[in-house]
């Protein structure tokens, strides 16, 4: 067995079952809005909620994964995670957006730890796919989700099912259990104090963590654009299709884990190609373009489409929109100096998940006044951002290899 496999399969599995539980929360959502007696549309505020927990744990990633170690971040982030599912089947719209803050928070400690477990364990000339394979933990975790998640809705209900899809998030992470404890010491233990998690010194961090190596700011405003674009597939494709376009909940979840089993083909492919061109940047610059006419694509779409259409536009939207993920870990942990990728991820990350927080609301009353349509237009133009500021920093540094801006 290569020495790498070990690794990656201790943080893809976990990965795949919290993103299951996070990821059902789109699914679930028009029926979940339903039972809170409020608008479909209104889940931008739960998604962006679960935002908002996310950039909780980026801020103050510094006093947790340092101090419990990245297996227990990850062990400590699963529990809180279904902790949040938990409050999010009340089907009270506050302790909703509780809940889903708190699944927010927990599905987020991957990023940091499971980087930081990869950065020192794997060969650094395959960063690039195996940080793919690692990420495509993701959108498998949405085939779950859309999938076996939407078959067990029309079978049981939802709230069965999101009890159901709630411990097979705790069945996957078995391997945080069983993993080596060597992966939680290889680095000395901070004394850990909740009072750090809630430090106002948190709000400076992430924008320190920018300083931490050159490129780091242009990285992370052009994934910025990327996640305007994924925030608004994943958050709206269901309702889109069901409410907005009257495709039945079942076949909308079917084509939600259609378009989350294209990025995780894409994700790896796309990482096999970054490795064998030496950078990520080049095929981030293809996925920015091909990201924007998938937003357009879909916000083309109409009522009374033969499914065989439908399944052939998530297959095209889920092999860009949501494959970027994993290269643009790969050039975070290139460019920052080993002793602080996990630091530098975090940071970075900070702003991917800052726009997860604010695209879905917005993204609400932009559907509330235009139309659904409106919201994947805006989207494209966000996908479209990214691939201009990718190639201002290309121009601009032309001497620069994958380390670079």
């Amino acid at each position: 067995m290569p020495s790498f496999l070990t690794p990656l399969l201790v943080v893809l599995v976990p990965l795949v079952g919290i993103s299951s539980l996070h990821l059902f929360l789109p699914v679930v959502a028009p029926l979940m809005m339903e039972a809170a007696g409020v608008d479909a549309t209104a889940f931008g505020w739960v998604a962006g909620a679960s935002g908002l927990g996310s950039i909780w744990l980026y801020m103050s990633n510094h006093g947790l994964t340092p101090s419990l170690g990245p297996l227990r971040t990850l062990q400590v982030g699963t529990l809180i995670a279904v902790l949040g599912g938990a409050l999010t089947m009340t089907a009270s719209f506050p302790i909703m957006l509780a809940g889903a803050m708190l699944i927010g928070f927990g599905y987020s400690t991957s990023t940091p730890s499971g980087s930081q477990i990869l950065a020192e364990r794997t060969p650094k000339q395959h960063w690039s796919t195996i940080f793919s394979v690692r990420q495509a933990g993701v959108p498998l975790g949405g085939v779950v989700a859309g999938g076996f998640g939407g078959w067990l809705i029309g079978e049981l209900g939802w709230r069965p099912a999101f009890l159901l899809i709630g411990f097979a998030c705790l069945a996957l992470s078995l391997p945080l259990l069983l993993a080596p404890l060597s992966y939680n010491t290889s680095r000395p233990l901070k004394q850990f104090r909740i009072a750090t998690l809630l430090a106002p010194s948190n709000l400076r961090r992430p924008f320190r963590a920018l300083r931490l190596a050159p490129g780091l700011v242009r990285l992370a405003v052009a994934c910025m654009g990327f996640a305007i674009v994924q925030s608004a597939f994943f958050s709206f494709f269901v309702i889109y299709l069901h409410a907005g376009l009257g495709y039945g909940l079942a076949l909308s979840g079917a084509l939600f884990a259609v378009l989350q089993g294209a990025s995780v083909i894409g994700r790896i492919a796309f990482g096999m190609v970054a490795d064998r061109v030496g950078s990520p940047r080049p095929v981030l610059m293809v996925l920015a373009v091909c990201s924007s006419a998938s937003a357009l694509m879909l916000a083309g779409l109409g009522p009374g489409l033969d499914p065989l259409l439908l399944a052939g536009a998530a297959l095209i939207a889920g092999g860009s929109v949501a494959t970027w993920n994993g290269l643009y870990l790969a050039e975070v942990a290139a460019l920052a100096p080993a002793e602080s990728v996990s630091e530098a991820t975090a940071g970075t990350t900070f702003f991917v998940f800052l726009t997860y927080t604010a695209t879905p609301p917005v993204f609400a009353v932009l559907i509330d006044r235009l139309g659904y349509e409106s919201a994947f237009i805006a989207a494209a133009f966000g996908a479209a951002l990214s691939g201009v500021v990718l190639l201002l920093g290309r121009s601009s540094k032309p001497a620069t290899d994958s380390k670079g801006a």
